[in-house]
């Protein structure tokens, strides 16, 4: 009797597992689907997410660097290779004459950016011109620096001298 049951349960156990396969045959299409159109749906968007590669520990500067093609003859240049030569002091805008180390001279105005540090002429006074650097400090904050070139007075006696004694 054991014998005769035993084909039986295999087919019944057969048939169950072949009714199984073929349900599950029939579901995996139907779950690519609905995964697909999640995956053609689902879009990341970066903005106002924090990058989980970027170091917490690293500073991002204020301004971007402009590379030196970008800079006038007078932004390649330190603050400290400049001399005040002379000041114009006209009614409507005052402008002064500065030269370089190589004797080349730029009238400028208020405003004119000057300096590798990003300096920018503030105010033009009869004496001195006043201009704002901008230096990055130890905590990394932008600060502003004032520096001041003072007009230098060549001494008459040595220009304008002749040599009259022969």
């Amino acid at each position: 009797m054991n014998a005769t049951r035993s084909p039986q349960r295999w087919t019944s156990v057969v048939c169950v597992g072949l009714f199984l396969s073929l349900s599950q045959l029939q579901e995996i299409p139907r779950v690519q689907a609905q995964e697909r159109r999640a995956e053609e749906s689902y879009r990341y968007e970066p903005s106002g997410k924090r990058d989980p590669f970027f170091s917490p520990l690293h500073r991002v500067t204020e301004t971007a660097p402009v590379s030196d093609e970008a800079k006038t003859p007078l932004q390649r240049l330190d603050l400290g290779q400049f001399k005040l030569v002379g000041v114009i002091l006209d009614q409507s805008e005052p402008k002064a004459l500065i030269e370089d180390n190589s004797g080349l001279g730029y009238i400028v105005t208020r405003g004119t950016l000057i300096g590798s540090k990003g300096g920018i002429i503030r105010t033009i006074e009869p004496r001195r011109v006043l201009v704002e650097e901008y230096e990055m400090d130890f905590y990394g904050k932008r600060q502003v620096r004032e520096r001041e070139l003072n007009l230098t007075v060549a001494d008459a006696g040595a220009e304008g001298e002749t040599n009259s004694a022969r």
